[in-house]
């Protein structure tokens, strides 16, 4: 008997690897039949191409100023004075009353880097009694190896927050679960919340933060995102997100992998700037019972950035953003002991969060389910989230080769007028969008850490010159890692969650 539930399943695991693939392979057969057609697509994505450029950089630029104001401003003054009032769930919650829950999921990571993600969270400027910290460990480390972890973070940090949980992710056991920080911070806060009821604390006026072991706080980060979160009406149907930056170890790392962070930086700052539809990504802040009422993070899959922006979109009946308060967050720039290593581990971090289209069935099914949703609203989300996937997987290949291929299979078109200006009009919109780069390029050096003091003038030249791989960079870790990513989706050959490896030098 048919299974139709999965069958159904089946059809839109293979819908984005599908519209990838006919994309990516239209200049080998409408090259021959519409050729003419082929070469107005080739000009139109040029132009879409140097809108986007354009795109990234006005708005990256508008929120790194954003940025500027609000990590100058002192946000504990500002609460203090200000004394904004949020309520939620029926009761009205002041600064005083909200306290802080940051949930930091990890798997192999040296405790040094675990140390300075502390560090930063016990220098804010928020009262540090009102802050508690959860590490969650998985239970696939060695014990004693864990538990020696645990007992350096807690010589250096046990009075440094009002609370230093600690909790290990029986995977063996939960056997529903996948391996990954989804599952891991599911499993965590449910084991601290009868410990937070213990303190009289309504999880209602508790926001919880998700942190990546390598995130680095910047010392406003806290106090900032209160007042945020206070000042934002129905703040219960919303979450919270800072700015990041993958700098922490900007200049020990590779330069291929450099302009990843560096691309990755914009292209999220950008977005939460310049987009209405700016998905939850990494980090998030969200009112700890809005959490647990939306059943927390998906664990059964591997990502669980992705899903819950429509979790909470859905449970929420629509009536949910991600609000970002522009304060920092440092990250690591991918790095491992050898330079094959590191390029190596940066392909698979972006294949990984490339994967995220494993989510799409669930999103779809729920679209035809909820009634209760503006149609209009929920089409236009889903179609943005499809669009940005096939973008993502196959723009940077067709303005790179289409034209090439257009001209070597249909030898009749290549003696065109419409052949012969093709490249001449295709790179003068690709030279267009090289003013953004040279934009992003100014704001990265007003925010990147000094190069540094013992490299000498060949090396920072260097430097400077490595932006001319974009090109490169956005070829191969651009469009490579989503083929890959969607192409085993739609074949069936599903991945499991892999950390991406994290080493200092």
């Amino acid at each position: 008997m048919l299974d139709t539930h999965r069958f159904t399943e089946r059809i839109l695991e293979i819908l984005p690897g599908a519209l990838t693939w006919l994309v990516l392979t239209s200049p080998l057969w409408l090259t021959l039949s519409l050729p003419f057609f082929m070469a107005g697509v080739i000009l139109f994505l040029d132009v879409y191409w140097c809108y986007r450029s354009l795109r990234i950089a006005v708005f990256s630029w508008i929120g790194y100023k954003k940025m500027l104001e609000a990590e100058k401003t002192d946000w504990l003054t500002r609460l203090e004075k200000d004394n904004p009032k949020v309520e939620v769930y029926g009761k009205e919650y002041s600064w005083r009353d909200i306290h802080h829950l940051f949930v930091i999921p990890t798997y192999k990571e040296p405790v040094e880097i675990l140390a300075q993600s502390l560090e930063a969270l016990s220098k804010q400027t928020y009262p540090n009694e009102r802050i508690m910290v959860l590490v969650a460990w998985e239970d696939r480390e060695e014990i004693d190896y864990l538990k020696e972890k645990e007992r350096i973070l807690i010589d250096k940090f046990g009075g440094a927050f009002s609370d230093l949980f600690f909790t290990i992710h029986p995977l063996k056991v939960l056997k529903e679960h996948h391996p990954g920080p989804g599952s891991n911070r599911t499993y965590a806060v449910k084991e601290i919340i009868p410990l937070l009821k213990e303190k009289g604390l309504d999880p209602a006026q508790v926001v919880l933060t998700t942190l990546d072991a390598d995130f680095v706080a910047h010392r406003r980060y806290t106090a900032g995102l209160t007042y945020k979160y206070l000042t934002t009406p129905k703040a219960e149907k919303k979450t919270f997100t800072g700015i990041f930056w993958y700098y922490n170890n900007f200049w020990q790392a590779p330069t291929l992998n450099r302009l990843v962070a560096s691309g990755v930086s914009f292209w999220q700052l950008s977005e939460m700037t310049g987009s209405n539809k700016y998905f939850n990504f990494s980090s998030h802040s969200i009112n700890l019972q809005s959490l647990i009422d939306m059943n927390y993070w998906v664990v059964d899959k591997v990502n669980d950035d992705g899903e819950f922006y429509w979790r909470a979109y859905y449970h929420f009946a629509g009536d949910y953003k991600v609000i970002p308060h522009f304060i920092s967050i440092y990250a690591d720039t991918v790095q491992a002991e050898t330079l094959k290593e590191s390029l190596k581990e940066q392909y698979l971090q972006l294949r990984r969060w490339a994967y995220g289209v494993e989510h799409i069935p669930m999103i779809v099914k729920q679209f035809f389910k909820r009634k209760d949703i503006p149609f209009l609203d929920k089409a236009d989300k889903i179609l943005f989230l499809l669009q940005s996937y096939l973008t993502w997987s196959s723009l940077a290949i067709l303005i790179t080769f289409g034209g090439w291929i257009l001209q070597v299979i249909n030898p009749r078109f290549a003696g065109t007028v419409l052949a012969f200006n093709l490249p001449y009009f295709s790179s003068i919109f690709l030279s267009i969008a090289i003013v953004g780069l040279f934009m992003l390029v100014f704001i990265h050096e007003k925010v990147i850490t000094p190069r540094p003091k013992e490299w000498g003038i060949i090396k920072r030249l260097l430097s400077y010159l490595q932006w001319a791989l974009v090109p490169i960079v956005i070829l191969t870790y651009g469009s490579f890692p989503a083929i890959e990513s969607q192409s085993r989706l739609m074949l069936g050959r599903y991945m499991e969650y892999r950390v991406t490896k994290k080493v200092r030098t």
